[in-house]
């Protein structure tokens, strides 16, 4: 005879979007699910050894991120000339870090 045993919680998910389980299920692996009405569903996982999967190839012609969703896919590709230039135009003026060093450095020359 198998018993099934059924828990219902309620938990309230905190302001750093946490939520505790207890310590039953500490440690324990779970794949996350959330579903299109938002419904969230934790699955019970095991780690297998073996080994690591790698990214499939691509080709360098493939600019847009792996894995994407199509809409965003496809107004990337029908604005792809604009985002270039764009991407062109900033690589001019560097990192935010960069940018940041250059005003500290002219205000260092500038006191003195």
């Amino acid at each position: 005879m198998v018993s099934i045993l059924r828990c219902i919680m309620l938990k309230e998910v905190g302001a750093s979007g946490q939520i505790s389980l207890g310590k039953r299920f500490a440690g324990q692996l779970f794949e996350m699910v959330v579903h299109a009405d938002q419904r969230v569903e934790l699955i019970p996982m095991s780690v297998v050894a073996g080994k690591r999967a790698s990214a499939p190839a691509r080709s360098s012609a493939d600019w847009r991120p792996p894995g994407g969703n199509q809409p965003a896919n496809d107004r990337a590709q029908a604005n792809r000339e604009a985002l270039e230039a764009y991407a062109a135009e900033e690589e001019g003026h560097g990192t935010a870090a960069e940018q940041l060093q250059q005003y500290l450095d002219a205000a260092a020359r500038a006191v003195g």
